[in-house]
């Protein structure tokens, strides 16, 4: 074994990067690519799913000497030629306008090799090589993988920042006795084609498509195969992920489907899994320190403050304001953990007042996560931009509600004075939909509610259109109607019921005075 060479190697869908030498191979057969465009496209792949800018590229690649942009054009388009990049649904290489390149395609390490290449070492599928933290999931993870087993296909459901990667990466290594190797983790984030579906799921499966039906060729090399794949991140391209998994599901015996998307993709087969946010400590809770330490929201908040500082030890004095932060935060473990970052930074009291200030609490940042989750804002982003126009006005108008609101105060505060009252209850559906609002149905009604996380951001919105004081308006008009038409009524209940009462629909009767006669009302 003395003197031999040990390098280390990618592979993506055919192709074999060799880094030590410097070659590329495909099916054993090294491609004629210059070592410019080796240097580019090695940079690009050692960093999959990130966003190279250009001149950065320019730097690494011609240190020695000043080149044009012209130059990186030409050397990227060699490379695409070489791996025959957006043929037949195929995609390595994109350019994100404005920003860079991006490498797209499922890498894999391949670790050590010599020259003797086992061809299916290049088809074995690989779950990403991440750390995991994850907390109060054990028993989502057990049912989503039973009924994965059952049912073949599993979407999980939720908006984002709510966990749903974390949960299939996990369900990914349950299932590893059943699937051995064959399971293939699809990363759909930085697609900007919805025809670069198909491709990239050819590519995380180590194959190569050429026909001008690529879902069709696609189904037939997978046919006879036991295999998992997993596809992240659909809702951005949910009608070309929607037409593969029905064929999949359809034309297949053990192809197996687990998807995670912000909506469903309302095929034959699916079967919805919705990710809730992790339990945190409710109003009127024991706040001691080990009392709040029993929920899984605070025990993130601790781990992750810990990793970040080096050791913290919740006290009983810092319990309350940790179960206050969690509130806030909905429970969901994004914001959980940009918090804690936070908390090493510049303390906790000082992380629980910011997050009062709706502006604060979206600003909230992580520098390494993938982009739309490195703040919430671009979380929120991501999901605002699939909107249709109707869902954007809808949602930035309903964000005066605190606490749960009906259809009918979605109606008065969002809508139109004649306008199509359909409009507004179609909005409101899709909104749920995507995972942007929340519902709980009681005996006569459905009652809705914005996430603190999500509210604060349509309340941006809200003053980014110059809506704030006419929607506040309505928001203080349908309140005092309500309360009117409810008086007689109210003021025949005890003094706790009629408190409560008082926030019926949509707990927002007490904070009625501020918004007519404050800042953002009508005086």
């Amino acid at each position: 074994m003395s003197g031999t060479v040990i390098h280390r190697k990618l592979g993506f869908g055919p192709f074999e990067l060799s880094i030590g030498e410097r070659v590329i191979r495909r099916d054993g057969q090294v491609l004629p690519l210059g070592g410019r465009a080796l240097d580019i496209l090695i940079y690009l792949a050692d960093r999959p799913g990130a966003v190279v800018a250009k001149q950065e590229l320019i730097d690494r690649v011609w240190s020695d000497v000043t080149v044009e942009e012209g130059n990186l054009r030409v050397h990227v388009a060699a490379i695409r030629k070489a791996l025959d990049d957006g043929q037949f649904g195929n995609r390595y290489i994109t350019n994100v306008k404005g920003r860079g390149y991006s490498f797209v395609g499922a890498v894999v390490a391949l670790g050590g090799a010599r020259e003797s290449r086992n061809p299916e070492s290049r088809h074995q599928g690989r779950l990403p090589v991440r750390p995991i933290m994850m907390i109060g999931r054990e028993i989502v993870v057990s049912e989503v993988s039973s009924k994965l087993r059952n049912e073949r296909f599993v979407t999980l459901l939720g908006p984002g920042g709510i966990g749903k990667t974390t949960i299939a990466l996990a369900v990914g290594r349950a299932v590893t006795e059943e699937f051995g190797s064959e399971i293939y983790f699809v990363d759909l984030e930085s697609l900007t084609d919805p025809h670069q579906v198909a491709g990239a799921v050819a590519t995380s499966l180590g194959i190569s498509l050429k026909s001008t039906d690529p879902v069709l060729e696609l189904v037939d090399l997978v046919r006879s195969r036991k295999l998992l794949i997993i596809l992240d991140s659909c809702e951005h391209v949910i009608e070309a992920v929607a037409l593969i998994a029905e064929q999949l599901y359809q034309e297949t015996q053990q192809v197996y489907l687990l998807t995670t998307s912000r909506e469903l993709l309302k095929v034959e087969g699916e079967h919805c899994c919705r990710v809730l946010p992790l339990d945190f400590p409710t109003d009127g809770s024991e706040l001691t320190a080990n009392a709040v330490l029993r929920y899984p929201a605070v025990q993130l908040f601790v781990r992750r403050v810990a990793a970040r500082a080096g050791s913290f030890v919740l006290t009983d004095q810092e319990a309350p304001l940790v179960a206050e932060m969690c509130r806030k935060l909905d429970g969901m473990p994004l914001a959980i953990e940009l918090a804690a970052g936070q908390v090493a930074a510049i303390g906790l009291e000082n992380t629980v007042s910011r997050l009062v200030s709706h502006p604060e609490l979206l600003k909230l940042s992580h520098r390494t996560a993938v982009p739309r989750h490195r703040t919430l804002k671009a979380t929120l982003d991501w999901s605002y931009d699939l909107l249709s126009d109707a869902e954007r006005i809808v949602l930035r108008r309903i964000a005066p509600f605190v606490g749960h609101f009906t259809l009918e105060g979605a109606r008065h505060v969002a809508g139109e004075p004649g306008e199509d009252t359909g409009e507004i209850f179609d909005a409101i559906a899709g909104l749920v939909e995507k995972s942007l609002i929340a519902t709980r149905v009681d005996e006569t009604q459905a009652h809705y509610r914005l996430l603190d996380t999500t509210r604060a951001y349509a309340l941006e919105k809200l003053e980014e259109h110059a809506e704030v004081n006419v929607v506040f308006r309505r928001l203080a008009e349908y309140i005092a109607e309500y309360l009117a038409a409810e008086r007689v009524t109210l003021l025949a209940l005890v003094k706790a019921d009629r408190t409560a009462a008082y926030s019926d629909p949509s707990g927002n009767a007490c904070p009625a005075p501020a918004l007519s006669f404050g800042p953002r009302g009508d005086n």
